[in-house]
């Protein structure tokens, strides 16, 4: 079993690993940052920021732009050190920390629930590192409530929804623009019987994840392994890879509260 400092650096190695994706598919779409792009500081920063003066400078994009810089070199950094130094994964978690706040704080738009969790869980690791203790347990604690209050809630909306239940939900969100797949939404289409398979097999999965934190090690590891398996799906089918980061980034905190509470 990790203790709370062990756990604190696996968070940090794998939520760390996605900042440092998040921040190159950011450095990538420098145009959308740009004076003419729709994420401009001249667009975002139409609405009040209460924050010092400073603080609103390093959100026009050439500033901005060292912001992500220092994300990814320190998101890069995060697997390597985390094995290694307690304290220099200290300063990494402070540092990721950081700059996903500013990145948080300069705009809401187009951000979601990965950088929601992703906060959570640098937080997490930083109090966890830094203060360590009944602090740092307590931290783990609230990211292990935090991650099944996740899949909870996500599970119960689906499950209000009648197109969820009847299984035509995947193939109509693998047919937009944004998080498209044609050709796999075709083949959903198809075979319905198979759509209404693994729409309840989501939706029985989030609601039922909590478990995980009670019962023993080998149903634990299922629940894990099948949570992995959803988030790594969906990531190859609609490209949402940053929440394969930002949650399995918390699974550690959940088999700490687990070993805790169960053995």
């Amino acid at each position: 079993m990790l203790n709370e400092t062990e756990t604190a650096r696996a968070i940090l190695a794998v939520c760390g690993a996605g900042l440092a994706v998040s921040a190159a598919r950011d450095l990538r779409q420098a145009r959308e940052f740009a004076e003419d792009g729709t994420l401009a500081w001249s667009v975002v920063g139409s609405y009040p920021h209460r924050c010092p003066p400073a603080v609103r400078g390093l959100f026009v994009w050439e500033r901005y732009r060292a912001v992500l810089a220092v994300q990814f070199a320190a998101g890069l950094a995060a697997p390597v050190v985390a094995p290694l130094s307690t304290r220099g994964s200290a300063v990494l978690a402070c540092v990721l920390l950081t700059t996903l706040l500013l990145g948080l704080h300069r705009s809401d738009y187009g951000t979601d629930g990965a950088d929601q969790m992703a906060a959570l869980a640098m937080l997490t690791a930083a109090a966890t590192l830094i203060v360590g203790g009944t602090v740092g347990k307590l931290f783990l604690a609230f990211l292990t409530c935090q991650l099944v209050l996740s899949y909870l809630i996500a599970g119960t909306a689906k499950l209000i929804s009648p197109m969820w239940r009847d299984g035509s939900c995947l193939a109509m969100i693998l047919s937009t623009r944004s998080y498209g797949s044609p050709r796999l939404a075709a083949f959903l289409r198809a075979r319905p019987l198979l759509g209404l398979v693994l729409a309840w097999g989501v939706m029985v999965l989030e609601v039922t994840f909590w478990l995980a934190v009670f019962v023993p090690g080998v149903p634990r590891w299922g629940f894990l392994l099948a949570g992995a398996a959803l988030h790594i799906g969906i990531a190859v089918t609609m490209g949402l890879s940053t929440f394969v980061f930002a949650f399995i980034g918390a699974y550690p905190a959940l088999v700490f509260m687990a070993a805790t509470l169960t053995g």
